[in-house]
């Protein structure tokens, strides 16, 4: 994909995500987006010593990580943030992975090899609803389906999979720029919802970072938003960089 194609590529995931992220075309994309932001959450729970019981997605876009872990503040702090926090650090990584592969072959397995992994280790066919009060909750939707997460999980993957074995190289790296662009852009939304237009079907991260820390949460929303935009400007720099260096070593 040349310098050009990845800007406009860039430029049109911008466009979409501000002015069309609800429409029926990107519905897939924002799920797959919902099930980074998640899994955001679950490995950061991990990460503090704690326990995953639960990862679904539903089909109104909304998900749900419930965990354990000791509730600190630091603690509650960290698994608050790391669905934003992570679905912009992925989005990054996948703009500097589109740059840097010749046919972004080995990226697409790796989305596939992760959502499999999600699948395997965290999502339950039944999530559990009891009122277990040591269960801390994440994204705010009650909601969620096992059975709705399991069937996404696999029909993308195979989409990915037969993308990553048959299709042009043009559609595949243009497809790894597409997500890696509205991962780092999803946290856009959360914004618009709290300034009162846009998605709100519940509490959202900013709801929970503010019950937590007493900040507004609207404060952490525009956060989450300028390092989001911030994260994909960094990708695209190392494009470009690494771009320039392979130019003028010709």
């Amino acid at each position: 994909m040349s310098t050009r194609a990845l800007v406009l590529s860039l430029l049109l995931a911008g466009v979409v995500s501000v002015f069309f992220w609800h429409s029926l075309p990107v519905y897939p994309f924002r799920l797959l987006v919902t099930l980074m932001h998640e899994t955001g959450h679950a490995l950061t729970a991990k990460l503090v010593g704690g326990e995953v019981v639960s990862l679904t997605i539903s089909p109104s876009e909304g998900g749900l990580t419930q965990s354990r872990f000791e509730p600190s503040l630091l603690h509650r702090m960290m698994v608050s943030s790391a669905g934003y926090v992570g679905s912009s650090l992925s989005g990054a990584l996948l703009l500097v992975l589109a740059g840097r592969m010749r046919s972004g072959r080995l990226v697409l397995w790796g989305l596939v090899a992760w959502m499999v992994a999600v699948a395997l280790a965290w999502v339950p066919f039944v999530p559990p609803t009891s009122g277990d009060a040591s269960i801390e909750a994440h994204s705010g939707f009650a909601r969620t389906d096992g059975l709705f997460t399991w069937g996404f999980i696999g029909l993308v993957a195979v989409a990915l999979g037969l993308l990553a074995s048959r299709g042009p190289v043009w559609l595949r790296r243009a497809a790894i720029v597409w997500i890696a662009a509205l991962s780092c852009l999803a946290s856009l939304d959360d914004f618009r919802a709290l300034l009162g237009y846009g998605l709100s079907g519940s509490a959202s991260d900013a709801d929970a970072m503010q019950q937590v820390t007493h900040v507004p949460a609207a404060l952490w929303a525009l956060l989450w938003a300028v390092m989001s935009l911030a994260a994909m400007a960094l990708g695209l720099r190392s494009i470009l960089s690494r771009r320039r260096a392979s130019s003028s070593g010709r």
